[in-house]
């Protein structure tokens, strides 16, 4: 599996501006996608494309919300969604990395 150093969004501050995935996918990579989440008009973006990620940091500038961050390095499955949080809770540790 390859391992990337990857943006991560935190989808409490995420407001669905989609602002994040207009800049990635212009730009080229197009990393980024927006979910639709129950009871919420716009959606949330989230990492689906983890392997065309160029790590320019274009997403992180433009949230208004500061949603976006880096991220530890990890692995992924190439053409899967990276799943970062499993009932709002981060589900790998650092100490998973190491062996």
């Amino acid at each position: 599996m390859p391992v990337a150093i990857l943006p991560d969004i935190g989808e409490q501050m995420c407001i669905g501006c989609a602002l994040c995935v207009e800049i990635c996918t212009t730009l080229g990579p197009d990393v980024l996608r927006v979910k639709p989440v129950e009871g919420w008009k716009r959606g949330k973006a989230f990492v689906f494309y983890p392997e065309r990620c160029i790590a320019d940091g274009a997403c992180i500038g433009v949230c208004p919300t500061k949603a976006i961050f880096w991220m530890r390095p990890m692995d992924f499955t190439v053409g899967q969604p990276v799943p970062l949080y499993k009932n709002s809770v981060f589900v790998k540790g650092w100490t998973e990395l190491v062996d």
